[in-house]
């Protein structure tokens, strides 16, 4: 494990991180003077400790919006305020310099937007006063509420997202992975939440219609084509699938494996299950049905890992139960178990809500179970991989 602690640079700062790699960290600062915006976007190097100003900007309207996409080389920034038009800038990370900035215009008011890579973003936009009669009829014929474009960095070409599919999912419903150096994206097509299609079970009785989860795979660069092309209809794999009767639902990927939650209504047993997008098989790797309140599973998305933690006279007992070793027990003062790295390092949150100032403060805690120590931070707190930065 390392931990990095960064508040000395951060003091009193108002700092948004956008990346940790294994050499740096990347993040965005805005400062606000006499009423007037700047963002500064800027690397932190973990060898030498210091901090570098990539380039600022100088925010002329007040009401923009920034994201923030990193990838090896470059950073993508989008600047909104939620209307129309966006601006879309190409950061070189080593030297600030634009490679590309465009002003992008679209249909509606914008909602969000999704890098899928360093050369593709997805750009959802909502009804607006202007065009309610056509997102209208775009919904009488889709069943979408927004409509969703895709920019093509290298061409500088805006597409129309025909596949409604993607606009109807939104940038909740999308995750782009790597299976061996190659790009896919998983499509996550719930029926709506769990206790929603728990009852429909319940009621099944009356209910003729095919109530479906399902988790679909697809290359991304065929995805990406698609698109391009105009195709109503994309190119998808189903990996699992659940009826009326079940749920499934996506839990998150390590290695070449994409994890998800299964769940049986009839005798509401759990397990989580994987499907190894390299070879194209399925396993059952543990069941995780709750068998008492005082035990919860804990689950990380990326890299995935689940832990069981059962909490008695005090005391919080953590194990690892898929991709992790875990066994230790640490103090329930310590808070909310968050992750367990090496196998041996617990990460906790704890929050205290002060009556006499009004204030919520949040305490992290790092667990050592061999020394059987701990230390606190009163900060914010980024967990990647193994490293734990505070800031």
């Amino acid at each position: 494990m390392t931990v990095i602690d960064i508040r000395n640079i951060f003091t009193d700062r108002n700092i948004e991180l956008v990346d940790v790699t294994k050499t740096h960290i990347y993040y965005a600062e805005e400062k606000i003077t006499d009423g007037h915006s700047d963002l500064f976007l800027l690397e932190y190097d973990r060898s030498t400790r210091k901090e570098r100003l990539i380039t600022n900007y100088s925010l002329d309207d007040p009401t923009f919006v920034e994201h923030l996409f990193s990838f090896d080389d470059t950073m993508v920034l989008i600047l909104e305020n939620g209307s129309n038009s966006l601006w879309l800038i190409e950061i070189d990370k080593k030297t600030g310099v634009e490679l590309n900035r465009r002003k992008v215009v679209c249909t509606g008011a914008f909602k969000a937007c999704m890098a899928l890579d360093s050369e593709h973003i997805l750009i959802y936009m909502a009804p607006d006063e202007g065009n309610a009669a056509v997102f209208e009829k775009y919904k009488e014929v889709t069943g979408c509420d927004c409509l969703c474009y895709l920019y093509n960095l290298k061409t500088n070409q805006k597409h129309f997202v025909r596949a409604s599919i993607i606009a109807r999912l939104g940038i909740a419903g999308l995750r782009v992975i790597d299976v061996h150096g190659q790009k896919y994206i998983v499509l996550l097509d719930p029926f709506a939440e769990e206790d929603v299609k728990e009852m429909y079970y319940r009621e099944q009785r009356w209910i003729n219609a095919d109530i479906r989860d399902n988790l679909w795979l697809c290359d991304l660069a065929d995805l990406i084509a698609e698109i391009e092309s105009g195709a109503e209809e994309i190119t998808t794999k189903s990996i699992a699938s659940a009826d009326i009767k079940a749920l499934v639902r996506y839990m998150g990927t390590g290695g070449d494996k994409i994890y998800f939650r299964a769940k049986e209504f009839r005798n509401g047993t759990e397990k989580i299950c994987s499907y190894d997008a390299f070879v194209n098989t399925l396993d059952v790797e543990a069941d995780i049905t709750a068998k008492d309140a005082n035990t919860v599973f804990i689950i990380d998305e990326k890299p995935f890992k689940t832990f069981v933690v059962k909490s008695k006279d005090g005391k919080n007992t953590v194990k690892g139960v898929v991709n992790s070793d875990a066994a230790l027990t640490y103090d329930s003062d310590l808070g909310k178990f968050l992750i367990c790295i090496d196998n041996r390092y617990a990460v906790t949150e704890k929050v205290v809500f002060s009556k006499e100032s009004g204030i919520a403060h949040t305490y992290y805690y790092i667990y050592d179970s061999q020394l059987q120590k701990y230390e606190s931070y009163e900060c914010s707190c980024h967990i990647k991989n193994d490293t734990v930065v505070l800031y």
